[in-house]
């Protein structure tokens, strides 16, 4: 009962902004959750890594790769998104709107008396965003 309580409340929550930290989160809720809120996504469980306990979940342009790195007991540790530059303006809109800027590649947000820090990186033909507890 408590797991529902739990799930809908984060809907409601998700109903007002399309980012959402789930790190922390166990893989069923995970998957439950980026289902009924982000329908821009689409898990892809084709390939298995025997190094990484993950999920993957692609966006259908393939212009973002979103993976939830999961712990022994398949709870979220920290996320990664990996985008093409096409997506950098409105990444960087967001990021600025939503989270408190620490500097120009990162971000604090606020949830739940908790403080994840969000870090973008620039590699050659993508950039990436991870999402990791602070250490406060």
């Amino acid at each position: 009962m408590n797991r529902i309580i739990l799930i809908s409340f984060l809907l409601l929550i998700a109903g007002t902004g399309k980012s959402q930290t789930l790190v922390g989160y166990h893989s069923d809720d995970v998957k439950k959750i980026m289902k009924e809120t982000q329908n821009e996504f689409r898990l892809n469980d084709d390939i298995k890594n025997e190094y990484y306990n993950y999920l993957k979940f692609e966006n259908r342009f393939g212009t973002k790769t979103f993976l939830f790195f999961l712990s022994e007991n398949d709870t979220c540790t920290y996320t990664k998104m990996m985008c093409d530059y096409s997506e950098l303006k409105e990444t960087l809109g967001m990021l600025n709107e939503k989270y408190q800027m620490v500097n120009e590649n990162k971000w604090i947000e606020k949830m739940n008396n908790e403080k994840y820090t969000i870090t973008l990186k620039k590699e050659q033909w993508y950039f990436t965003l991870v999402t990791r507890r602070s250490k406060q």
